[in-house]
C-alpha cells in the first residue's frame, strides 16, 4: 500500500475517532460555558464546527486562546489541535499540542491532550508512541473517553503486529459502542484483522480468548472450512448462531457472509492449463502439472471437480494466443497458464480476454492488463522485499548486500534496498560476486572494507619500515547482511563471513538458499541464516503426506528438485473458487502452501511467506514477527 494511500484511510480512521470524541465529550470545554455561549468568537467557531469547517474552527479557537489566561488558555488551545487533528492539519495540530502546558490541564482535559497526540502519531505510523502515551491503565482513569483510548490502541497494537492484543481491545471496545454506525465499524474491523491471521494463529487463541473473541475467532474458522455451495455454509452459521447465541455479531453480519460466498463463488468446470510440456522449461512444467492433477485427484467435493485439459504451449512465447484460443474454442472456462514471462506480458496486451486466466508468472512493470488476468507465481522479487521488512522488525537499520552477478541477482538487490530504504534503513554497499566460484575472499573482504584495513597497515608498515602486529578491523557501520545465494554457494559464503571477523553479523537471504531437502550434515555451514520460505517446506502437515506420496508418483524425482512449483501447481487449482471474492475484499487472504496469498494492484498476487532459521543444519521456524 502506497504512502497517499494509507495517509488517506488513516485520516478516515480518525474523522471516526472524532466522531466518538465529539459524542463522548459535547463541545469539549468544561469550564465557564456562560462566557463561551456569549463570546461571537467562540459561536462562529462552534459554527464552523457544525459545518465541518474544522480549520477554520481551529484557527479562532488558537486566536481566542492567546488573550486567555491558564487554565482555559490550554483548553481552548486543546479544542484548537483536536480540530486540526480532524481537519488532517497534523503538523499544525503537532505545533499546537507541542505549546500546551500539561501542567495547567485540568484532569479531565489529560486525556484528551494524550487522544489528539495518539492521533497525530498514528497518522505517522508511530504506533509504539501511542502505546506509551495511552497504556492500559488509562482507560480506567478516563472512563469518559473509554472508547477513543480503546479505538487508538486497537490500531497500534496492530501496527506493532500484535493482531492478537489488537482483537482483544476491539471485543472490550465493543461493549462501550452505542452508536451503529460505530459498533458496525469495529465488526468489520474485527473481520478484517480476523482475516489476516493465520489458521494456526487462530487456533492457537482460542483458549487464550474471552468468550466474544473466541466466538469471533470460531467463526472465522467456519468461514474458512471448504463448502461445495451456499446451503452448506448456510447450515454452518446456524450451527455457530446456535453455539453463539448471545454472540454480538448481527444476524445482517451473517448474512453478508453469505451474499460474499454467493457473489464470489465460481465453479470452473473445464480448466485448460497452458504449460510449455516440451522445451527449456518442461520440468518445472511438469512438476506444475504434478501439482495440479494430484491436488485435484484428493480434492473430494464433487461440486468442484473440473475437466482438466493440458495444451503444450513449448519453447515460442509468441504462440500463447493461439494456445489460448483454442483452450477457449474447446469450452474452457478457466484458464491456468501460461509460465513464461513473454508469453504472460503477450496475453496481458490484450484488449479482452473471453476467459478467465491464472498466469503462472508476472509481467514487468505496472502495465495495465485485462481485469480478468491474474498474476501469480514464485516472485522472487517479492521474498527480497519480504527480507527488508523482516530486518527492520528485527531493528536493523544498515545493511550490506552480497549478491550474484547478473540481472536476477541486481533484481533481488533492487527490490531489498527500494522497500529497506522506505522503512529508513540504509543500503552502505552492493557487493557483486561470481557464483562459480569457491574463493569469495575478494567480494567479502571489500563488502567488510577489510581492503582498506589491510591497505592502511602496508602503507604504515612502510613508513615505519618494520613488521608490525596486525589484525585486519571491519567495518563497523554495519549491522547486517542480505545473502543472495543458491544453497551450495551460501555453503561456502557463510563460513567465510565468519573467518572475516563478521560472526556477530546476522546473514538473511530468500528461500533459494535451501534446497528444499534437509541435509543436516551439509547446512551446518549455514547454521544462523534466516530466510524465508512456503508452507508447504517449513510447516509440512501430515494431512499432506498422501500429496506427496502422489506427487512423487506424478514427477518422479523432479519433485525432489522442484518442490515449490509442485506447491504452485496446488494453489493454482484451488485459487479459481478465491480469486473474486480476493480480488474484491482487500483485506483477504487464502492460506495457501505457496504462502499467505493475497491480491495487490494490478491482479498481482503476493505471497506472505513464513520465516526459518536453520539451527544444526536444519531449519527452524521461526514466529512471524519478532515481539511474538
Amino acid at each position: 500500500m502506497n504512502n497517499k494511500v494509507r495517509h488517506t484511510i488513516a485520516h478516515c480512521l480518525i474523522l471516526i475517532i472524532f466522531t466518538l470524541f465529539i459524542s463522548s465529550c459535547g463541545t469539549g470545554l468544561q469550564t465557564k460555558p456562560e462566557m463561551q455561549s456569549a463570546n461571537p468568537d467562540i459561536r462562529k467557531a462552534e459554527k464552523f464546527t457544525k459545518q465541518s469547517q474544522y480549520q477554520k474552527a481551529a484557527e479562532i479557537y488558537w486566536q481566542v486562546s492567546q488573550t486567555e489566561s491558564s487554565p482555559q488558555k490550554e483548553q481552548f488551545q486543546l479544542q484548537a489541535a483536536e480540530l486540526s487533528v480532524s481537519a488532517g492539519n497534523y503538523d499544525l495540530a503537532q505545533q499546537y499540542v507541542n505549546l500546551i502546558n500539561e501542567q495547567n490541564l485540568t484532569f479531565e482535559l489529560i486525556p484528551r491532550k494524550r487522544i489528539a497526540q495518539s492521533n497525530i502519531a498514528i497518522q505517522q505510523e508511530h504506533f509504539s508512541e501511542v502505546l506509551s502515551l495511552l497504556p492500559e491503565p488509562l482507560t480506567m482513569r478516563a472512563p469518559t473517553h473509554m472508547a477513543e483510548i480503546l479505538e487508538l490502541r486497537a490500531q497500534a497494537l496492530n501496527g506493532v503486529g500484535d493482531i492478537h492484543a489488537s482483537l482483544k481491545t476491539r471485543t472490550e471496545l465493543s461493549s462501550h459502542l452505542n452508536n451503529g454506525s460505530n459498533a458496525s465499524y469495529n465488526q468489520n474491523e474485527i473481520w478484517r484483522l480476523l482475516a489476516l491471521a493465520r489458521n494456526e494463529e487462530l487456533v492457537s487463541w482460542l483458549n487464550i480468548s474471552g468468550q466474544e473473541l473466541t466466538g469471533w475467532i470460531e467463526l472465522a474458522q467456519t468461514k474458512r472450512a471448504p463448502y461445495s455451495s451456499i446451503e452448506q455454509l448456510n447450515y454452518a452459521l446456524n450451527d455457530w448462531r446456535s453455539t453463539h447465541p448471545n454472540h454480538p455479531a448481527s444476524d445482517d453480519f451473517l448474512t453478508s457472509i453469505l451474499e460474499s460466498f454467493e457473489n464470489f463463488f465460481s465453479v470452473p468446470e473445464k480448466i485448460a492449463l497452458l504449460l510449455p510440456i516440451t522445451g527449456r522449461y518442461a520440468k518445472i512444467a511438469d512438476v506444475i502439472y504434478a501439482g495440479i492433477i494430484s491436488a485435484r485427484e484428493l480434492h473430494t467435493e464433487d461440486q468442484y471437480a473440473p475437466h482438466i485439459e493440458l495444451y503444450d504451449t513449448g519453447d515460442n512465447p509468441i504462440d500463447i494466443l493461439y494456445h489460448y484460443q483454442r483452450a477457449v474454442d474447446d469450452g474452457a472456462d478457466f484458464v491456468i497458464g501460461p509460465l513464461k514471462k513473454e508469453s504472460v506480458e503477450l496475453l496481458a496486451q490484450q484488449t479482452k480476454l473471453p476467459v478467465p486466466v491464472l498466469t503462472l508468472n508476472y509481467i514487468s512493470g505496472y502495465a495495465q492488463a485485462p481485469s480478468n488476468l491474474f498474476q501469480f507465481g514464485l516472485l522472487p522479487e517479492d521474498e527480497a522485499t519480504q527480507v527488508a521488512e523482516r530486518a527492520s522488525l528485527d531493528e536493523h537499520v544498515s545493511a550490506i548486500i552480497l549478491t550474484p552477478s547478473g540481472e536476477w541477482g541486481q533484481r533481488l538487490a533492487n527490490a531489498f534496498q527500494s522497500r529497506f530504504e522506505q522503512l529508513n534503513g540504509i543500503v552502505l554497499g552492493i557487493q557483486h560476486y561470481n557464483s562459480s566460484n569457491t574463493d569469495f575472499s575478494t567480494p567479502l573482504k571489500i563488502a567488510l572494507q577489510l581492503d582498506q584495513s589491510e591497505s592502511r597497515y602496508r602503507k604504515l608498515r612502510s613508513t615505519l619500515g618494520q613488521n608490525l602486529e596486525f589484525e585486519p578491523r571491519r567495518r563497523q557501520d554495519v549491522d547486517m547482511v542480505f545473502m543472495i545465494a543458491s544453497p551450495r554457494t551460501a555453503r561456502l559464503i557463510r563460513p567465510q563471513i565468519n573467518y572475516y571477523y563478521a560472526t556477530d553479523l546476522p546473514v538473511y537471504s530468500t528461500s533459494h538458499v535451501f534446497s528444499g531437502i534437509e541435509n543436516v550434515s551439509r547446512d551446518q555451514d549455514v547454521n544462523g541464516v534466516l530466510y524465508c520460505d512456503i508452507p508447504w517446506l517449513l510447516k509440512p502437515s501430515a494431512d499432506h503426506e498422501i500429496m506427496r506420496e502422489l506427487l512423487e508418483l506424478e514427477a518422479g524425482g523432479t519433485y525432489q528438485l522442484l518442490p515449490r512449483f509442485a506447491a504452485l501447481g496446488i494453489d493454482a487449482y484451488y485459487l479459481p473458487l478465491k480469486l473474486a471474492e480476493l480480488a474484491a475484499l482487500p483485506y483477504e487472504r487464502y492460506n495457501g502452501l505457496t504462502g499467505k496469498l493475497k491480491i495487490q494492484e494490478g491482479n498481482k498476487i503476493f505471497r506472505e511467506l513464513n520465516w526459518a532459521k536453520f539451527v544444526n543444519g536444519k531449519p527452524t521456524l521461526l514466529p512471524q514477527f519478532s515481539n511474538e
